[in-house]
């Protein structure tokens, strides 16, 4: 699952940071969190999914990729 996060919804408020340290930090330079990896699999995938629903902005963005 490829995961993204909006720039410009993105308001800094670290819950994706606070459930999932381990998908996500804050980037001093951008002024909003990043995903420290693009592509999540596994066991990552519920930590994701709880990030997701943390962000009271709602900028994190999950597109699946089409089965081959």
């Amino acid at each position: 699952m490829k995961v993204s996060i909006d720039p410009w919804r993105c308001q800094g408020h670290m819950q994706c940071v606070a459930v999932s340290a381990e998908l996500f930090r804050y980037d001093d330079e951008l002024n909003h969190a990043v995903p420290v990896e693009i592509d999540v699999e596994g066991p990552a995938l519920d930590l994701l999914r709880r990030a997701v629903l943390a962000c009271p902005e709602q900028a994190i963005t999950l597109d699946q990729e089409p089965d081959q």
